[in-house]
């Protein structure tokens, strides 16, 4: 199933820096990403895959693959939620930052100073106390975990808050404060309880008060939900024999802030397009447009695996100067990611219902793809036939699996899967005459020569490449 905006297939694309402006159709790719991600979820034996991309203040396309419970008929939906485990931090960070905004709180503030409970021990006095700041930003010092096993199945047995608050007294921190990151679920389960505790109010009701319900979002919700049949089944990492095994339901409790919210695609597409657009805006909404604007800013770096964060972002620049905010969610059952390129205003988000499957590879292959998009010409001259003739399936076996041939503006291209890099699997042809089409060369050199048969009824049933044929399988 797929979503697209028909009014936006024509898309305003900004440069870096908004220099000028070119346009581009994305009708084409848009068909693209969604044959390779649904091929992508059959090859890796992935229940579900939910995909958006959003422009500023516009949803681009959303794509839903697959099944939420594999023992029903019943395909994945827009409507259909997920845990988006961490990601939940940065929803967090904003609750915090709003009662930073409303004089409430100071990033400076001491945990100790806040919250009577928290006895761990400062073991590296150098760097000063643990401050809601250093909470934020994942460099506190403090342990990943509590030491429960929550992580471990069959059952994902999460702490209670009083167990929570229990495991402090013996918790020791790790580094000193502000000198590495160390990524903390201790941490955004402690910023739970200060909002809890400087709001006056449960931190479960103050999010969805003051965050999740003026965002609109209104199939967000914290922890699974019984004889909800729109919630997704989590799946296990892939066996050695291809399949995977249902996972257990699970209550996260007391690390709620950290990794508790359940969401749909569609209310993660408003989650992004707020961000974008208080970031310029000449006035608050939920936070001030200079709050978000340092949050997306950077606090620490890490060294080696580990991320630069911001607060409750972490932080890039690409190669082309570009900045970034993004959070990453693991959960029993459950991955997904949040991209957002704050320069160009360009958000992309994922979720899917099975442990080890790679959210960045899908979303970089749907940048990648997106990245082929040339901006449209004027008085282009319109092939002489009909290039939907030639698309679809065509058999490589048993070389490899499968190639599909789509259409790309008044060209053909050809993607090979499955297909880890979809820039890497793409190539274009140029139609030449009849039933013959030539590689189109990055240079804009023509190359190897491509011909299609049809049958009687005039109907392409393959084509021939380098002295050996390729049959068609279907549309």
């Amino acid at each position: 199933m797929k979503k697209i905006n028909l009014l936006l297939i024509f898309c305003i694309v900004a440069t870096v820096g908004y220099a000028q402006e070119t346009t581009k159709n994305f009708k084409d790719a848009f068909k693209l990403i969604e044959v390779w991600l649904d091929a992508q979820k059959d090859f890796e034996n992935i229940p579900s895959i939910s995909a958006v991309i959003v422009k500023d203040q516009k949803t681009l396309w959303t794509g839903t693959f697959g099944k939420p419970n594999l023992a029903q008929e019943k395909k994945t939906a827009v409507s259909t939620t997920s845990s988006i485990c961490s990601i939940t931090k940065s929803f967090t960070a904003v609750a915090i930052m709003k009662l930073v905004d409303a004089g409430k709180l100071n990033l400076s503030d001491k945990v100790k100073d806040i919250l009577p409970f928290y006895k761990v021990k400062q073991k590296f006095p150098k760097g000063g106390s643990v401050t809601v700041r250093s909470l934020l930003s994942h460099s506190s010092g403090l342990p990943s975990n509590t030491g429960h096993s929550y992580f471990t199945g069959p059952d994902f047995i999460f702490p209670s808050k009083e167990e929570f608050r229990s495991t402090l007294k013996n918790m020791e921190t790790e580094s000193e404060v502000g000198a590495k990151v160390k990524y903390s679920n201790v941490g955004y389960a402690l910023l739970g309880e200060i909002i809890e505790k400087v709001s006056g109010i449960p931190y479960e009701a103050y999010l969805m008060n003051e965050v999740i319900s003026p965002l609109k979002m209104t199939n967000t919700y914290m922890g699974m939900k019984s004889g909800n049949n729109r919630q997704a089944i989590g799946y296990t990492a892939i066996n050695r024999n291809r399949t995977r095994n249902r996972v257990n339901a699970f209550q996260t409790k007391a690390m709620k802030p950290s990794m508790g919210l359940w969401t749909t695609i569609d209310d993660l597409a408003k989650y992004t397009s707020w961000q974008f657009r208080l970031r310029n805006a000449s006035k608050a909404e939920i936070l001030k447009p200079a709050t978000i604007r340092g949050m997306h800013s950077l606090e620490v770096t890490g060294k080696g695996y580990e991320n630069a964060w911001g607060l409750g972002f972490t932080v890039s620049k690409d190669s082309k100067g570009d900045d970034w905010a993004m959070h990453g969610g693991t959960c029993p059952g459950f991955v997904s990611m949040l991209q957002l390129n704050v320069t160009t205003k360009m958000g992309y988000a994922i979720m899917i219902n099975a442990n080890r499957s790679s959210t960045f590879k899908y979303l970089n292959g749907i940048k990648q793809i997106l990245s082929k998009v040339k901006p449209i010409k004027e008085n282009i001259t319109k092939s002489s036939v009909n290039l939907d003739d030639y698309t679809g399936f065509y058999s490589m076996n048993p070389w490899n699996s499968s190639i599909y041939i789509s259409t790309w503006g008044e060209d053909l291209v050809i993607l090979q899967l499955p297909e880890n890099s979809p820039k890497y699997g793409m190539r274009f042809f140029k139609h030449i005459k009849g039933d013959t089409f030539r590689q189109r060369k990055e240079n804009g050199e023509l190359g190897d020569e491509y011909v299609f048969e049809k049958d009687k009824n005039g109907k392409v049933f393959r084509y021939f490449e380098e002295g050996n044929y390729k049959n068609k399988m279907r549309n």
